[in-house]
């Protein structure tokens, strides 16, 4: 349930749970009183009818020093009786007052035979004939001490279970809000100043409320920070590799360089054929290094927001274009060249990054190709069969990869990759034991990097399979562009 929601439902909660309260213990006290007062009323009535008859005596009324006892010793603190002669003189009071004083006649004619029913005491009043003359009056008051103390006792019960109802609604009612808000708060603070901190921390918050949706919204923006925060810590740490990984390769063709040039510059005399190959060597240093600057440069302005200039393309046409060219230097590494196209559809490419792409896939390939060995080159869309080329373990992951578009195949027969080296074959300036072949070595290790970003920037997405003697096959996918109807 939503705070507001909630909170509104509290509000009536509380205030309609002591009212009714309230209501239902004045209810029983009433019904309460109303039982004890039918059964005071019978009682009463009894005492009346028990000293009605004892002062029926018309001897009573004549005034007399004689000491009267007429109330029992038990209903001494609850009767009183009065009895007057017949011109309304006072001549007994069971309060013992002792004072005799003429009753007003107006009054003392006044309720006779009334039963009079009072809060405090029920009353009666009659007077006593003898040969049909009036010889006297009496009075009876009937305490209900019984009542008024059950009253009082249900009131201040009824008191004290209302304010014992309120205090468990308020408290319960101050819990709740407690649990529900108050908490996840403090929770919600705690942890935001921890992660303000530095520290990785996450808060449990299940109930859909406000509350959780903010819960929910400051755990997505933390994550995101966090993100953030290790994505800028890996480029950081990139950057920093990048940079040891420049300056070691640039050092390498640098130091050769300066010692060909003094060497040139010095005054021994050389050989027309060893100033050739010593030139030859500046020249080839002096392009490995121009090599690296641009790979370097592709790759910075690839890992911006770099925009592809995205045409329209026919499959079998494009790649085709592609593919052609590659067979001469192969040839000339005295390596094997196959190729093959199996392309329907029409695609959305940036022209001459996907040329990049291919160059870089056939340079890695020869220089990872023992010579007398083969490349093959393919691209197949889903409704091609994958080349035999192609082994058939490989064929169900490569069939998977390239639904709803097509797969470009760079196979090279060399040796197997590790699972560790290809989970790191993508990163910056990162090679395969350049140092073992001679064959190997040129190259900057940013060639397979551009690949993957140039793929990805085509929404594409890049996969290396490597298995014992089956070669190796970097697997390129281009999703078919849509067709406007």
């Amino acid at each position: 349930m939503k705070i507001k929601k909630w909170l509104t439902v509290s509000y009536i909660f509380v205030m309609m749970i002591p009212m009714l309260a309230a209501f239902f213990i004045y209810q029983w006290i009433v019904n309460y009183n109303t039982k004890v007062e039918v059964n005071d009323y019978v009682d009463n009535l009894t005492i009346f009818d028990k000293y009605e008859k004892r002062l029926q005596d018309p001897k009573l009324y004549v005034i007399s020093s004689k000491e009267h006892n007429l109330v029992n010793e038990k209903d001494k603190n609850k009767v009183e009786i009065t009895l007057y002669d017949k011109d309304g003189l006072k001549i007994y009071s069971s309060i013992k007052d002792d004072m005799f004083f003429y009753e007003v006649k107006e009054r003392l004619y006044s309720g006779l035979y009334e039963l009079k029913h009072g809060y405090k005491a029920d009353s009666i009043k009659k007077p006593i004939f003898k040969n049909n003359d009036i010889v006297g009056f009496y009075e009876i008051i009937v305490a209900r001490t019984k009542w008024i103390e059950g009253v009082n006792n249900r009131t201040i019960l009824g008191c004290i279970l209302f304010v014992a109802i309120f205090v468990i609604v308020l408290i319960s009612v101050i819990k709740i809000i407690n649990k529900k808000v108050n908490k996840p708060l403090s929770s919600l603070i705690n942890v935001m100043g921890k992660f303000a901190a530095g520290e990785e921390i996450q808060i449990q918050y299940n109930v859909k409320d406000e509350i959780g949706e903010l819960i929910e919204h400051f755990n997505r923006m933390k994550d995101e920070i966090e993100e953030k925060r290790k994505q800028v810590t890996k480029e950081q740490k990139a950057k920093e590799y990048m940079i040891a990984a420049i300056s070691h390769d640039l050092k390498t063709p640098l130091t050769a360089i300066r010692a060909y040039t003094e060497l040139l510059q010095s005054q021994s005399p050389l050989l027309e054929e060893e100033k050739n190959k010593d030139t030859s060597i500046i020249l080839s240093k002096c392009d490995y290094m121009k090599n690296m600057i641009d790979d370097l440069l592709m790759y910075t302005v690839l890992a911006t927001d770099y925009k592809m200039n995205l045409v329209n393309v026919e499959g079998e046409e494009f790649f085709e274009m592609l593919f052609s060219g590659h067979n001469q230097l192969c040839e000339k590494n005295e390596i094997k060249f196959l190729y093959d196209i199996c392309v329907e559809g029409t695609y959305k490419v940036d022209v001459k990054q996907m040329v990049r792409v291919v160059d870089n896939l056939i340079s890695n390939a020869i220089r990872y190709t023992p010579k007398g060995k083969n490349i093959y080159l393919g691209a197949y869309s889903e409704e091609f069969q994958l080349p035999l080329w192609v082994d058939d373990d490989f064929k169900l992951e490569l069939n998977e990869f390239r639904k709803d578009g097509v797969v470009f195949i760079v196979k090279n027969e060399g040796d197997k990759i590790s699972k560790e080296n290809i989970d790191k074959i993508f990163e910056p300036f990162y090679k395969l034991d350049d140092s073992r072949n001679e064959q190997r070595k040129g190259s900057t290790g940013l060639g397979l990097s551009i690949v993957k970003l140039i793929i990805e920037k085509h929404e594409g997405k890049i996969k290396i399979l490597s298995e014992g003697d089956k070669g190796t096959i970097i697997a390129c996918y281009i999703r078919k562009a849509k067709e406007i109807a």
